[in-house]
């Protein structure tokens, strides 16, 4: 009996040690799991540092290209003022015109009058030869005062041709030079808007780049969080024990906190796509009205070099081959819009698909937790017992050899 107490007794205790052993495993790998899963927040952490940083740099970027749109703008602004001024001009140089005509005119009619008075002195002078009288006081007079006005005639129109001459000359110089600096202007401004629309592209291809590798860092986020699922469910599965109710309800609230960061970065990433779109479509339409308001002051330009062939300016070629077709704008924001379009579709799939995965992955995850959690409680109950059971059988066992030694020594 007691070999056989001893035996019963000797298996007892391994099987405590091997239940304790188990116990102990089962802590150590949970540590390991907390400590890898600890890791993983710090990694996710810092790639939402860096996430961080690239989006202030692109803010940065942003308000670097409103800044360049805004000086865009004041150089169309610009550019129309001196359109209308050019238009203010040629209006200017239309009255000069209709001023030079007038005086041409009052020239004319005043000539018409003087040959009309020398007419009717002829006239008197060839009806006093056909009355034939003879008055040679008179005869005398008479030639002196045609000499006169003749020689007034003569005075007055070399006069009026001569301030003529030196108006025509006035307004051709004056002409030209406010079409040179028109000209000069004109060059500056399309050299600055030249300008200016380099930059805009740089800024542009520089805010494309940006947007890629905002897009690969989503992408690079959403494979690790893909993962970090993965692992905790990895690590689920893997658990046995010692996992308790409030550690699964920090679990929970940790996936659904990454959840709505994933909603958050998608729902931001559409609505930057839809301001590029706003954005892009009200810079075409400013493009536009300035390549409109520079084709109307060059075809001013050119109208007034060609109504002043001795000026001997280049007219330049003509406004066709400048002008933008409907079909090319209509095309370009058809294009644009379909690019849209194709990329608003594709993000709204990717979301879908990472939604479904990310609700069947929590979905799964629930319910592995809750069988996990019932299995520790039942086990952990079962192990009690036995743990107790064995107890009471080693403390009994201890008594009876004691009541046996205590009746040996009597």
């Amino acid at each position: 009996m007691r070999e056989q107490f001893e035996e019963e007794k000797f298996e007892l205790k391994n099987k405590l040690l091997n239940q304790a052993s188990a116990i102990t495993e089962l802590e150590m790998e949970r540590d390991n799991l907390s400590r890898a899963l600890q890791s993983a927040e710090a990694c996710l952490k810092v790639g939402e540092k860096s996430g961080q940083d690239l989006t202030e740099e692109y803010t940065a970027l942003k308000n670097s290209y409103l800044a360049l749109a805004d000086a865009h703008d004041k150089e169309q602004n610009q550019g129309e003022k001196l359109s209308a001024e050019l238009l203010a001009l040629a209006q200017a140089q239309d009255a000069l015109r209709l001023q030079l005509e007038e005086q041409q005119q009052s020239v004319e009619t005043s000539t018409r009058g003087l040959h009309c008075e020398l007419d009717r002195v002829r006239a008197l002078i060839s009806s006093m030869s056909h009355n034939r009288v003879k008055l040679l006081g008179n005869q005398d007079e008479i030639k002196e005062m045609l000499e006169k006005m003749k020689n007034s005639y003569e005075e007055q129109q070399k006069k009026l041709e001569e301030k003529v001459v030196e108006m025509g000359k006035e307004h051709q110089e004056d002409e030209k030079r406010a079409i040179r600096n028109r000209q000069q202007e004109l060059s500056e401004r399309s050299a600055a808007l030249m300008c200016s629309q380099s930059q805009v592209k740089e800024e542009e291809e520089e805010n494309s780049k940006l947007q890629l590798q905002v897009k690969e860092l989503n992408e690079e986020y959403r494979l690790r969080l893909v993962w970090y699922l993965q692992d905790l469910s990895e690590y689920i599965d893997g658990l046995g024990e010692g996992k308790s109710p409030p550690e699964a309800s920090k679990l929970r609230a940790h996936v659904d906190s990454m959840l709505q960061d994933v909603r958050s970065s998608y729902r931001a990433r559409e609505e930057q796509l839809a301001s590029a779109a706003r954005s892009y479509k009200k810079r075409l339409q400013k493009i536009t009205q300035t390549h409109h308001a520079l084709l109307i002051a060059y075809r001013v330009q050119r109208e007034q070099i060609l109504a002043q062939p001795e000026s001997g300016l280049d007219p330049g070629p003509p406004e066709a081959p400048f002008s933008l077709e409907p079909s090319e704008l209509r095309e370009e924001t058809e294009r644009e819009l379909q690019q849209r379009r194709q990329d608003e579709a594709q993000l709204q799939v990717s979301l879908k698909k990472d939604r479904a995965l990310l609700i069947t992955r929590v979905s799964v995850a629930e319910a592995q937790v809750s069988e996990l959690q019932d299995y520790i409680d039942n086990h952990l109950g079962r192990y009690r017992e036995e743990i107790s059971h064995l107890c009471r059988l080693h403390g009994i066992q201890e008594a009876g050899r004691s009541q046996s030694a205590n009746t040996t020594l009597h």
